[in-house]
């Protein structure tokens, strides 16, 4: 599934909304069994509320700037856009974030979010990641550093949207409520995955109708286009979350071979007079 090319795309143009957008309606990477519904997220006013806060976006870069400097962090400036979603959205209630916890048998850690979400409560795990591999098997993809795994983080995932029943101290939703048995773990999985041209992302736990792109091992291979109506965009890391909004003098206008590791927006130009991306590749 190429997410870049749905319809909203053509409307938000604040990056901070569109990055919040991509985080409330872009399709799971990988199955973890207990995804939030993207209805349930979204709310039943949730496309209405987004597109006013594209008109009127200086509530979010507000919230933003009390939780910058990000420092390249991607997850905690997704953590912080869906916090402020929760805050603001009619339907939901932030109860707390990034909550310490300690088991019974000395563990600890931290949960990301404590949210009421159409009066029901949640535990939920967020976590945006980028992975790729010439094939689509789950056990040989990973970011641009190689050590960061798909499967190594989707086992961890798990681990820590099953603590929920492991913590001790639940005086987080006690305050609000709610009983432990009344609480539901979710999580929020946001991000690509890249593969030759021609794979399927047909194993589990990947998502078949992710959002895909195309896996670059070798830059020979890439096809000719007309350079009048394509354009290139190295990515920056705080500008993985949405598909690529970008002006004309930020774009290349072919695909250098000697390019640097990172992940590159294919672009085209729409009557907004911006070149708008229509596919991502990765390049390790």
């Amino acid at each position: 599934m190429n997410y870049a090319l749905d319809a909203l795309w053509w409307r938000l143009t604040d990056p901070d909304v569109r990055a919040l957008a991509s985080l409330l309606t872009a399709p799971p990477l990988w199955h973890s069994g207990c995804e939030l519904p993207v209805r349930e997220l979204l709310g039943e006013h949730g496309f209405r509320f987004l597109l006013g806060l594209d008109e009127h976006p200086q509530a979010l870069h507000a919230a933003l700037a009390e939780q910058a400097p990000f420092h390249q962090r991607l997850g905690y400036y997704a953590e912080s856009l869906l916090a402020f979603w929760f805050n603001h959205a009619p339907h939901s209630k932030l109860l707390a974030r990034n909550i310490k916890w300690q088991g019974g048998k000395g563990e600890q850690g931290e949960l990301d979010f404590a949210v009421v979400l159409n009066h029901q409560p949640y535990h939920i795990e967020l976590t945006c990641k980028y992975y790729g591999a010439a094939e689509t098997d789950p056990a040989k993809m990973a970011g641009l550093n190689p050590h960061d795994k798909l499967a190594d983080k989707a086992a961890k995932l798990q681990q820590q949207l099953g603590r929920l029943q492991d913590i001790d101290d639940q005086t987080v939703w006690q305050a609000a409520g709610f009983e432990r048995d009344s609480i539901k773990s979710a999580s929020i999985v946001r991000g690509i995955g890249f593969a030759a041209a021609g794979c399927a992302f047909k194993r589990a736990p990947l998502n078949l109708y992710g959002w895909h792109g195309l896996y670059i091992n070798d830059v020979k291979l890439i096809q000719p286009v007309d350079t009048e109506t394509r354009r290139y965009y190295l990515l920056p890391r705080m500008g993985l979350l949405a598909p690529a909004r970008v002006a004309e003098d930020a774009c290349l206008k072919t695909f250098p071979t000697d390019s640097p590791p990172g992940l590159w927006a294919v672009l085209e130009k729409r009557p907004d007079g911006y070149w708008h991306e229509i596919e991502r590749w990765m390049k390790p």
